[in-house]
């Protein structure tokens, strides 16, 4: 008979509402599917940078990196904050630090099927 292992959390989830937003969730988990996004919100991660810093930071061409800030932004997984005539991107929240950390961890422990 195979030993299930318990794998502990940091904390217990939160129960799930009867109204889950699973259309809006879905949407996020779609941006979040992309590479270049995820390596965008990796830049993102230590510090807020600008649009050519973060171009540098992913081999990204600018359009390229625009576009996905905008599509990132538009679901408030990325903030902007105009400087002159720069916009500084920053994670907006520290929920969006937690599904990347999660994420990551879940990779990291590998998948079991038991």
């Amino acid at each position: 008979m195979a030993m299930k292992t318990h794998i502990s959390r940091r904390s217990e989830p939160k129960s799930m509402s009867d109204h889950m937003p699973v259309a809006k969730m879905s949407d996020i988990f779609k941006q979040l599917s992309d590479p270049s996004r995820l390596s965008v919100l990796h830049a993102l991660w230590d510090r807020p940078l600008y649009v050519n810093q973060i171009c540098a930071k992913t081999n990204l061409s600018q359009p390229n990196v625009s576009h996905h800030l905008a599509q990132l932004r538009s679901l408030g997984l990325v903030k902007m904050q105009k400087q002159g005539q720069k916009a500084l991107y920053s994670i907006s929240d520290s929920h969006v630090f937690t599904i990347l950390t999660e994420c990551q961890e879940h990779v990291e422990q590998g998948v079991r099927l038991d």
